[in-house]
């Protein structure tokens, strides 16, 4: 079985119980292009941080059986014994001494010979480029004031309707604060994912790399969705709550408002 194989097999399990993959970015909170490069085959375009985390998503979405889809990806990933490239056969004498080949064949045999390892580090160069460039105006820790949110870059625009579970609430006590007195504050120490809803209406997305800080405002409640839950820490008015969750786990609609707050 190739990578391509077990991509259309996750496919057909989403298309014969007719699940749109729509459905499967409303419920998951993966971005559209990442479920349909999923499908392809195209596994080198995802964050490789998160490609387990996105297979394991979207097979508990369309019913497959997660164990050996996980299963099934570890044994295609793996990579495989390099393949002799010598074999016996007929050689051929020349008839007389042999010439140097021009450099410009030389170049060329080389490039023949080595094509797929001059394509691996294409395709890491450009998932390197792609997940260390600049988000917005954040700043390594220490160094640089923390970012605004108003100048947070997004990643990309929730283009789907949200179907939100019931939100998972914090341990908190109860405090009435006045409008427009909630300020969320994020630090990351290693590559997360997330969705962040304000007040439950505009909900924006972001992928960001370590050491970076972001900020937000709302009146009354934020609802975050992210990769990685370990990777960041938050706090609320100054009030530290620390991770949503362990390193590489994914949570969803953790609900924090005014009542994670401590009483005065």
């Amino acid at each position: 079985m190739t990578l391509e194989a077990f991509a259309a097999g996750l496919k057909k399990a989403r298309t014969d119980k007719q699940i749109s993959l729509m459905d499967i970015s409303a419920s998951t909170r993966i971005n559209l292009k990442f479920l349909e490069a999923l499908e392809e085959g195209s596994f080198s375009v995802l964050p490789q941080t998160y490609v387990r985390a996105f297979i394991r998503e979207y097979a508990d979405a369309v019913g497959y059986n997660v164990q050996e889809a996980m299963k099934q990806y570890d044994a295609l990933s793996q990579p495989k014994q390099a393949e002799k490239t010598e074999s016996p056969g007929v050689q051929v004498k020349s008839a007389g001494p042999s010439q140097p080949l021009p450099i410009e064949n030389r170049i060329l045999g080389f490039a023949r010979q080595n094509a797929v390892f001059i394509g691996i580090i294409v395709v890491v160069a450009i998932f390197v480029v792609y997940l260390t460039r600049p988000v917005g105006d954040t700043a390594p820790i220490g160094d640089v004031a923390e970012t605004p949110f108003d100048k947070v870059v997004q990643e990309n625009q929730a283009a789907v309707p949200t179907q939100q579970q019931e939100p998972i609430t914090l341990p908190s006590v109860s405090r009435l604060v006045t409008v427009d007195s909630l300020t969320l504050e994020m630090t990351t120490t290693d590559s997360v994912w997330m969705t962040v809803t304000l007040d439950g209406n505009q909900t924006l997305e972001y992928l960001f790399s370590p050491s970076r800080k972001g900020s937000w405002k709302a009146k009354e409640s934020f609802s975050l969705t992210m990769g990685n839950a370990g990777g960041a820490s938050f706090s609320l008015n100054g009030h530290e709550l620390g991770a949503l969750g362990k390193r590489g786990a994914v949570v969803r609609n953790i609900l924090i408002s005014q009542a994670n707050l401590p009483k005065q």
